[in-house]
């Protein structure tokens, strides 16, 4: 649709305004909301500039909301309704802007458990990236022209710049967010040059020779998988190429298979298609031996894509490079957001144009060639026609930092990788996986490939992009260690997650590989703060390091002495405990005990030594309480220092479960004391009630002459059933007269000096009883049954009579 002079007018200021905010020179940043006050100032050019243009309010809004967000950082008290609102169903009521920001910032601020979280603090280059999203949304609904024009010169401004840094200058660009999809358009663009009809036929097309893609069993298998997927290819194009095992690292591609493979499929009429190898493999950091593969590629006509973050070191050489460098590849993908240390950036893969390959054996004809059109059929030209401008953040960013702002986080990031590279190199219990920087010879330095010239080859072999690093056992001497015991996997995912807490300055990573085992991994390349640990940092987490170390090889010295004990005792045994890195776990078990595990008694094993474990507490935190693989529960014994005694432990842990035992005993005999005193007081009181009804006769209990009877023959104050108490010290029920006729409740001597009468009742209780036992309730503890005092009013005499036996009250009574 065509635009009025008016609206070209619009759009002509539209992109000066864009090209004003990048020159724009604002004075250095003093305050924390920077980035508001930049945008202030550049909002007021703006405003002369076009008094009717939006694009200043928008990103002084965008600025606003980045630093309200700022107070999840700084750990700002938040209402409770500013994050409890209830998000089921849409409400109908409209709300504020105000009231929205405050639930997202609520929503950030805390964890699923409402704890709240822990953010970095964010930069000024973070802050304007921010921004910039905004500004590229606002940018989506202006007119196509107007967007297309924009779009434009975004992509070209930062795709010159991110070639002019990494040395790739005959290249295009592709801007995306997922970081695979560089990869599959780079795929589909191949698939197009090896089948020529492929457009038209589809998957028909390769039907005469088997397209091949060749990874590295090193690398994921998920990329390749999703690239398949996202391609339609079977599995079967996929070939893994196996890796080193005699020559060069044990991560890296075997390029001698590889060149086998390559023969092979070419005689066997298979197509290859594209060699995805590894600049820095996805843990350990290696890299493959490059030059060599592209050889293989050129050979045979293949497409070479490389990946990993040791891509960062072409930005590196910081002098002026003097003609003509052919690319390390056909195409790489590059995280600058990750590198950077700036969330928000988009992935960039660039691949070389074919016309600079093409040259020579092109004729002289008229219009594009077949080539050049490859990359539109497989989506990799930018789509400037779309609503989106994916490049306006990087844009943004890179010119936020400049060339020597990229190149010192780059550096910054290869540095801090050699310094505790060499930190850990020293010890000799920690195995370190990853590239050694500086080469085999360990000859150069980042600082000196940054000054002096180097072939790209050397950059890649001189620098690290990450430490990876675990604990080893003691080795022999000749001796070669492959994959470390499982124990010691335990112990290095303990050591990942103390360094993790004691040591956050460094951050590390807890991985496994599957020849090697657990090992921790740090990488630089991958923290999304942009700052690196400092010297003093590096030291400091050094030092933590080391401290754990004798940590480690203390328990594993003290874990041959710890089982050894323990077989030879007869009351702890060993507990398999899989995910427990200390020194193992014990159970304690009586004598006897494991010839008897009912159900049972197996609750009653746990139950001694889940209280065992209580008591161990009180004396020393190291202990806790676990669960073996048989579902019992034990005690844990953690890690131990030089000084610790295993022995002592042990028997600590032997006294304190016998005391446990003992007092359980106790318990259980004085309940069974309890228990057959009630059986047995129950029983008197119902004789004694049966006999009472006996002996006053059978009219008393008749309604109506029961009254007559009883006001003509009162019944005698004695009269009535008596009731019962325990005595624990003498294992006898005894009526209880005399508590009531000398208001007393132990036996002995009356205030009068007078001992009491025998009680007229006294009935042994039935079973064993120890005297030690009840020693500690001598004190008189009683269970009384109580019966409640006969009426005076003889009208309710033959009721009470009847309810007798049903109106004892249990008591517990205590001196």
């Amino acid at each position: 649709m065509a635009s009025s002079p008016k609206e070209k007018n619009t759009a002509k200021n539209e992109i000066s305004v864009n090209v004003d905010i990048t020159k724009t020179n604002m004075p250095p940043p003093t305050s924390k909301n920077v980035s508001r006050c930049q945008i202030h100032a550049i909002h007021a050019s703006l405003q002369h500039l076009h008094p009717q243009n939006q694009l200043g309010e928008i990103a002084i809004e965008a600025s606003e909301i980045v630093s309200r967000l700022e107070q999840v950082v700084e750990g700002s008290n938040l209402a409770d309704a500013a994050y409890n609102q209830p998000t089921v169903f849409l409400g109908l009521d409209q709300k504020r802007s105000e009231e929205i920001i405050q639930i997202v910032q609520g929503l950030i601020s805390v964890d699923e458990d409402g704890e709240p979280l822990s953010f970095h603090a964010l930069d000024n280059v973070t802050k304007l990236v921010m921004v910039s999203h905004s500004l590229a949304a606002y940018c989506s609904g202006l007119e196509r022209p107007i967007m297309q024009k924009l779009s434009t010169r975004f992509t070209t401004d930062t795709t010159r710049w991110i070639s002019q840094i990494f040395g790739f200058l005959d290249s295009s660009s592709f801007y995306h967010d997922d970081h695979l999809e560089g990869l599959v358009r780079v795929t589909r663009m191949m698939l197009h040059y090896k089948y020529p009809r492929y457009l038209e036929d589809g998957a028909l097309a390769l039907t005469s020779s088997l397209p091949t893609i060749y990874s590295s069993v090193a690398s994921p298998l998920v990329v390749v998988q999703h690239l398949c997927r996202q391609l339609g290819l079977p599995l079967a194009c996929v070939r893994p190429v196996p890796v080193n095992t005699h020559f060069g690292s044990q991560y890296t591609m075997d390029v001698a298979s590889l060149q086998k493979m390559l023969a092979d499929d070419v005689s066997a009429g298979r197509a290859p298609l594209v060699v995805i190898a590894d600049s820095g493999t996805p843990i350990t950091g290696h890299v493959d031996n490059i030059a060599r593969i592209k050889e293989l590629c050129r050979l045979h006509d293949a497409w070479l894509h490389l990946r990993g973050h040791s891509l960062a070191a072409l930005a590196l050489p910081n002098y002026q490079r003097n003609g003509h460098i052919p690319p390390v590849a056909d195409s790489f993908t590059l995280s600058l957001g990750s590198w950077l240390g700036i969330p928000g950036l988009p992935m960039v893969t660039l691949y070389r144009l074919w016309e600079s390959t093409s040259n020579v054996n092109r004729n002289k004809q008229v219009g594009a060639t077949r080539e050049s059109t490859l990359p539109l059929l497989a989506g990799l030209n930018n789509d400037h026609q779309g609503r989106r401008i994916l490049a306006l953040p990087l844009w943004t960013a890179l010119q936020s930092l400049g060339k020597d702002g990229v190149h010192s986080r780059i550096r910054d990031d290869f540095l801090s990788s050699e310094r505790l590279w060499a930190a850990l190199d020293r010890y000799r219990h920690v195995r370190v996986l990853s590239q050694k920087p500086g080469g085999e010879s360990g000859s150069y330095t980042v600082s000196e490939l940054i000054s002096k010239p180097a072939n790209i080859n050397l950059l890649f072999e001189s620098t690290a992009c990450c430490v990876v690093f675990q604990f080893t056992p003691e080795l022999g001497e000749g001796e070669v260690l492959t994959k470390v015991p499982p124990y010691y996997d335990k112990l290095n995912s303990w050591l990942g997650q103390i360094l993790q807490l004691d040591a956050p300055q460094v951050p590390i990573d807890i991985c496994e590989l599957e020849n090697v085992g657990v090992v921790l991994r740090f990488c630089p390349f991958e923290n999304s703060t942009g700052q690196q640990p400092t010297n003093e940092e590096i030291q400091s987490f050094v030092q933590c390091l080391e401290q754990q170390l004798v940590i480690l090889r203390a328990t594993i010295q003290h874990k041959e002495t710890f089982i050894k004990l323990v077989s030879e005792s007869p009351v702890l045994k060993i507990v398999d405990l899989p995910d427990w890195a200390g020194l193992g776990g014990v159970r304690y078990a009586p004598e006897g005990w494991e010839q008897l595990l009912t159900d049972q008694a197996k609750e009653e094993l746990n139950n001694l030594n889940m209280a065992l474990v209580d008591s161990l507490r009180s004396t020393d935190s190291a202990f806790s309480l676990g669960e073996g693989t048989d579902g019992l529960m034990c005690v844990r014994f953690g890690m131990l220092t030089p000084q610790s005694d295993v022995e002592e432990l042990l028997n600590l842990v032997i006294r304190v479960g016998q005391s446990v035992e003992e007092n359980s005993r106790v318990l259980d005999s004085m309940s069974e004391i309890v228990k057959k005193g009630i059986e047995t007081a129950t029983l008197d009181l119902q004789k004694e009630n049966e006999e009472r009804l006996w002996q006053e006769g059978i009219l008393r209990q008749v309604p109506v002459v029961g009254t007559f009877v009883n006001w003509w023959s009162p019944k005698t104050k004695e009269t009535g059933v008596r009731g019962r108490s325990l005595n624990l010290t003498q294992g006898v029920v005894e009526s209880t007269e005399n508590i009531y006729k000398y208001h007393m409740q132990l036996s002995g001597s009356n205030p009068g000096g007078k001992s009491p009468p025998t009680p007229q009742v006294q009935t042994p209780i039935g079973g064993s009883h120890s005297r030690s036992s009840s020693h500690a309730s001598s004190q008189g503890v009683k269970i009384e049954n109580e019966v409640r005092e006969v009426p005076k009013d003889s009208t309710k005499v033959q009721s009470n009579n009847r309810k007798s036996s049903s109106q004892t009250d249990n008591k517990v009574l205590t001196p």
